[in-house]
């Protein structure tokens, strides 16, 4: 083989490498939802309106447009994003996706749902006055479960691949034979059980951290055949499970929950009823269940496991994989966005009690924000940050001023710790040093609405009326119902 040609190979996680061996697989595969997790954007039109954040949406092309209208009907506070990427099957939904210019991957607040012949809608946990918008970052722990591993040299992230589930690729595309390549048909049911909840187990999707990943785990470091224990330990509320909270990715945290599984002995496994690389179900019930009744069901999951409506998606309708002899629930009329507030405990994965108690201080620290919080925390960039912004709320500017140069110094672009240490020169008269941390801040995030915020309550102490004007009018832009914005520009034109 070529060696250039190898190479190429070695690193691309497409399924076209694997289709000259095993056409039929990968078509098939390639028409299931995994095999269509991610895609390039088709162009299409639409519009709605969002009275809870008073917020106006149209796609034109590969473009969505949000703006807000004046009493007499002139639109503004107009921000418009390309759509580059896309991610979702569009089985039940497909969310848009902007490419920055620096390289940032930003959730759209819109999404195209599947029900009722396809419609817009808020994307799932923007259903709310105060949703991020157009400033919700996508990273690696978001595509872990959309995308393929990360390919080498970098590039956009790429549909779910046979690698997710086979392993590495390059023995095997080096010299085919089953001997060098991951059959998970052949792991014991207990590791393929992993390997598909290694995705599928999303104890809850707010409130609490709903799993940790083991000190010195990367996001994409999880490998098919290991223990999903050795990744990564899940927690969960501490209240009676199952409950009626039902949420959009739960079918692996319901299935631990049915008595059919608890009662396998371990046998029963995602694939006893699906086929990964159809996506077809089996009616495998009647392994177990010889009854008359379910002799005669065409099948069993109409009744036994109904589509519900997710709380924290209610524009799709999910099979629910707590198996029950007589299902009872009440469909969610809106977004549950109550904070939770209670104990967490570990779940279907043990729990080191050091790993638990770091799971409770990421629950503390998201609902509290003090330093004492903070402190709990792994030492980030991001965590150094939150520590050192909470220490000068709390006027402690010496400790503050450490913290976050520290933080500074894991990632100078990070736009919490150069506004924070922007405010502290401010507030010392360094008007110029606080200016050029914040020019800082906005040439790596021109859409941080604080940023500007900060920008216009800097040139106003430099006396620049019309600069400060402009960076308030842009940070109401980019946020509308930034308040502190609002205020600062209504006070200086009253001025």
């Amino acid at each position: 083989m070529n060696a250039s040609l190898w190479l190429a190979l070695a690193f691309s996680s497409s399924p076209a490498n694997c289709r000259p061996c095993h056409a039929a697989v990968v078509d098939a595969y390639l028409r299931t939802g995994m095999g269509r997790s991610i895609s390039a954007p088709a162009p299409q039109s639409g519009r709605f309106y969002h009275r809870l954040s008073n917020r106006h949406y149209r796609i034109e092309g590969n473009r969505v447009r949000r703006s807000q209208l004046e009493p007499g009907g002139a639109e503004i506070n107009v921000v418009e994003k390309s759509i580059d990427l896309v991610i979702g099957s569009g089985n039940h939904a497909r969310t848009f996706v902007h490419r920055s210019s620096q390289g940032r991957l930003l959730e759209l607040p819109v999404t195209w749902y599947s029900q009722d012949g396809g419609f817009l809608a808020m994307s799932p946990g923007y259903d709310r006055p105060d949703h991020l918008d157009f400033r919700r970052e996508i990273n690696d722990s978001c595509l872990f479960c959309h995308a393929a591993y990360p390919q080498a040299p970098p590039g956009p992230p790429q549909a779910i691949d046979c690698e997710r589930c086979h392993g590495t690729a390059a023995a095997h595309l080096a010299k085919p034979g089953r001997g060098n390549i991951l059959n998970p048909a052949q792991l014991p049911p207990a590791r393929q059980l992993d390997l598909c909840l290694s995705c599928h187990l999303e104890t809850a999707s707010r409130g609490i951290p709903d799993s940790v990943r083991l000190p010195g785990r990367k996001v994409f470091s999880f490998q098919p055949g290991e223990r999903l224990a050795g990744y990564k330990v899940h927690f969960d509320r501490a209240e009676p499970p199952p409950l009626e909270r039902f949420e959009v990715n739960h079918a692996g945290y319901r299935l631990l929950q049915s008595a059919c599984f608890q009662r396998s002995a371990g046998r029963l496994t995602c694939t006893t009823c699906h086929d990964p690389h159809t996506a077809q179900a089996r009616q495998a019930c009647g392994g177990c269940h010889q009854s008359s009744h379910a002799r005669q069901s065409a099948g069993c999951a109409g009744c036994h496991m109904p589509r519900r409506r997710a709380q924290d998606a209610i524009h799709v309708t999910m099979t629910d994989h707590w198996i029950q002899r007589k299902p009872a629930f009440q469909e969610p009329e809106g977004e549950n966005h109550a904070p939770y507030t209670g104990e967490i405990v570990p779940f279907y994965t043990s729990a080191d009690p050091k790993l638990l108690a770091l799971a409770r201080a990421l629950q503390r620290a998201e609902r509290e924000r003090t330093s004492e919080t903070y402190r709990a925390l792994p030492e980030s960039a991001g965590n150094l940050a939150a520590l050192g912004e909470a220490l000068l709320r709390e006027g402690n500017r010496l400790e503050a001023r450490k913290t976050l140069e520290r933080s500074r110094r894991m990632d100078g672009s990070g736009p919490v710790a150069l506004n924070a240490l922007a405010v502290l020169h401010a507030t010392e008269g360094r008007l110029e040093e606080a200016l050029a941390l914040l020019e800082t801040s906005r040439r790596a995030h021109p859409d941080h609405p604080l940023t500007w915020l900060n920008l216009g309550v800097t040139w106003e102490a430099k006396g620049d009326r019309e600069q400060a004007i402009r960076a308030y009018k842009e940070s109401i832009r980019l946020q509308p119902d930034f308040g502190a914005a609002r205020h600062r520009l209504a006070t200086l034109a009253a001025r």
